[in-house]
């Protein structure tokens, strides 16, 4: 739908200090449908048949053509959720500024808008709630947190209650999933901490979308595993902690991970030389694992072993499945989730974001060592390793 990412949205919210909210009214109806393909709007019912001659919200393009409109609109001014619209400004006269050439684009495209709170004065504020997010752009460091009335909603609310039962309804097990996820995106939890749920919530959802007709109001029986887990999201959404927002300032290093069938390596490269290595052979049932839990594995023995330093640790894999799972937080196998949450709770404690980047495998330095070369004496140029 063309919609942007919602942490990339935090993040350009965060990079400011004050905003205006405002809405499309009745949005979708402000977008005249043509003539020409007015027939293809068309609504059929007993004795009547009726033709749209504005834009359909159940059609599968409304939300991208909104979108789109809403982007050109606010260009270079802030940014747009579909209907909702943010006016940034790092001071209180750039976003004034900035909310009359908005409400002039408004004016001269006819897009009816209405201002959050009171209409007459469009105001600026540096705390508020958008799309169920809570910003307090006027703290020392930007931040933000789920909104609080919907976090109070999502714990206390009859679905949870059913759930950490461990019997519920299709329905409302996916009610609360879904706001997991929500919350977990809002809050910066690494999603591989729930290893159990996600594993459920990916079982119950295969099991929906292969019947003939979805029961959702079956009742389904919730792992215990998956129970604990929630609870613990739970307990971290009834805290509503702020999140912090900026960039850290970078380590300086960059951490180099591999895996071959049979051992592991990693490299931690600074100021253009190897400044330290460890490598190793898989034994047990990690010798016979998949390749990409193998690169995993490589990958957190690298954090743990090697990065203390707190800040943005780069980090260089030639595995694109690794690369994303460690990116996004979590992984579609539960066995390199628990490995994965290992590696994010150890970087937690040390106050370091990995920031991982994908390399060809010609060019990944810590492979040498995954194939039968010791590891050189510290430090080492960087030619060393091929």
């Amino acid at each position: 739908m063309d919609l942007p990412r919602l942490r990339d949205s935090i993040v350009e919210v965060e990079r400011h200090r004050f905003a205006m909210q405002c809405d499309g009214v009745s949005y979708f109806y402000q977008f005249p449908v043509d003539a020409s393909i007015s027939r293809y709007f068309g609504i059929g019912m007993k004795g009547c048949d009726m033709l749209l001659d504005v834009l359909c919200m159940g059609w599968s393009w409304a939300p991208c053509i909104a979108q789109r409109a809403s982007n050109v609109l606010v260009r270079d001014l802030g940014l747009a959720w579909v209907d909702n619209f943010l006016v940034l400004g790092g001071t209180l006269d750039e976003a004034e500024r900035n909310v009359a050439v908005f409400r002039k684009r408004a004016q001269a495209a006819r897009v009816e808008v209405r201002a959050e709170g009171d209409d007459a004065l469009w105001q600026v504020r540096s705390r508020f709630v958008c799309v169920g997010v809570e910003f307090d752009l006027a703290a020392e460091t930007q931040r933000h947190r789920l909104d609080p009335s919907w976090a109070e909603r999502w714990v206390d609310g009859s679905g949870m209650t059913a759930v950490l039962s461990g019997r519920a309804t299709a329905r409302q097990f996916a009610e609360v999933f879904g706001g997991a996820v929500w919350a977990t995106d809002i809050l910066a939890v690494p999603r591989c901490h729930f290893a159990a749920l996600l594993s459920f919530a990916g079982r119950l959802g295969g099991r929906m979308v292969g019947a003939a007709a979805p029961v959702w109001d079956e009742v389904v029986d919730v792992p215990p595993s998956a129970r604990r887990e929630l609870g613990a999201l739970r307990k971290i959404v009834r805290e509503n902690p702020w999140v912090v927002g900026g960039v850290p300032e970078d380590t300086g290093s960059v951490l180099w991970t591999d895996a071959s069938s049979r051992a592991w390596a990693a490299l931690l490269e600074a100021e253009g030389r190897f400044v330290d290595g460890r490598q190793g052979v898989f034994a047990g049932p990690d010798a016979d694992a998949h390749i990409n839990l193998k690169e995993m594995l490589a990958f957190a023995e690298g954090v743990v072993r090697l990065c203390w330093a707190p800040g943005a640790q780069r980090c260089r894999i030639d595995n694109a499945a690794v690369v994303g799972a460690v990116a996004k937080g979590s992984s579609s196998s539960y066995a390199a989730n628990r490995v994965l949450s290992r590696s994010l709770r150890v970087a937690e404690r040390r106050r370091i974001v990995l920031c991982p980047g994908w390399v060809p495998s010609g060019e990944q330095q810590a492979d040498p060592y995954t194939r039968g070369a010791s590891l050189p004496r510290f430090p080492a140029p960087l030619s060393a390793s091929r």
